[in-house]
């Protein structure tokens, strides 16, 4: 993990991701210690074996417009295709250790354990997705894609402003603001709780993983227990490959019982 993250944390240096000058003014700690007090999560036990537990299903996400590395329209589903997957939102900017760097590590080796799996490579899809679009051009986002050498499918995607960024971070609960100093500047922050998605093939989020549960071998085996609840006698209600139109995202679907997503603790700037 030490070394993946290393590799994240150069990003904030590669050409055109400097930040911005406004970060040389004082931040008060407090404003963002919370999303990312708690560091990197490491299980003191041994993980349950897939398929001797259920995932019950937190939420279904509709469809929306993005912009693949090579500044092509695309959608969520799209993307996805008929496969399990794992999303991410990050910034790429940020300079937060267990923030979005750690984010990027974990998906950095998934990545390289479903590239050793031909099977589950062939079945599932890793999506990191940027919520600062005016920083995280396409050209940014195919910049950090060749900083990672992805030898699975795992894509780097923007979207072309706040009108198509709003509601899906809406539509996945992802609360995300700019924090800004007293006198309005922008900081060049975020505030945001760390989350990452599991999405099964009908677009229902599976898992959320924060700070204090986001681990490879963890979201390993949730992805293992997903695929072992597919038979022969009941197809999967898969998309099919061929890109969609957006659709208005479906009404939220959440369980009530569920309490696996980081608390929203900030306000949508």
């Amino acid at each position: 993990m030490r070394a993946a993250l290393g590799l994240v944390l150069a990003a904030v240096l590669i050409p055109g991701a400097r930040a911005d000058e406004t970060r040389g003014r004082a931040i008060d700690p407090r404003d963002v210690g919370y999303t990312y007090g708690v560091g990197a999560f490491v299980p003191k036990y041994e993980p349950p074996a897939p398929g001797s537990y259920a995932l019950p299903t937190i939420a279904t996400v509709g469809d929306h417009p993005l912009l693949d590395d090579a500044g092509r329209a695309t959608t969520l589903r799209a993307v996805q295709g008929p496969r399990l997957a794992v999303v991410a939102f990050v910034y790429t900017t940020c300079v937060e250790a267990t923030g979005c760097p750690l984010s990027l590590a974990v998906l950095h080796r998934l990545d390289r354990t479903l590239a050793a799996d031909r099977d589950l490579a062939s079945r599932a899809v890793l999506i990191t997705i940027s919520f600062d679009p005016e920083r995280d051009t396409p050209a940014r986002m195919r910049t950090m894609r060749a900083l990672h050498r992805p030898r699975s499918d795992w894509r780097f995607l923007t979207t072309r402003g706040a009108a198509d960024l709003d509601p899906l971070l809406a539509d996945f609960d992802q609360p995300v603001a700019k924090l800004r100093f007293a006198d309005g500047e922008w900081s060049g922050l975020f505030r945001h709780v760390l989350k990452v998605f599991l999405l099964d093939h009908a677009d229902r989020v599976r898992n959320v993983y924060s700070t204090g549960f986001l681990n490879p071998a963890l979201v390993l085996n949730d992805l293992r227990t997903l695929l072992l609840e597919e038979t022969p006698s009941a197809p999967t209600e898969a998309r099919g490959h061929a890109p969609r139109a957006a659709a208005a995202p479906r009404p939220r679907e959440r369980a009530a019982s569920s309490g696996r997503g980081g608390s929203d603790r900030s306000r949508l700037d």
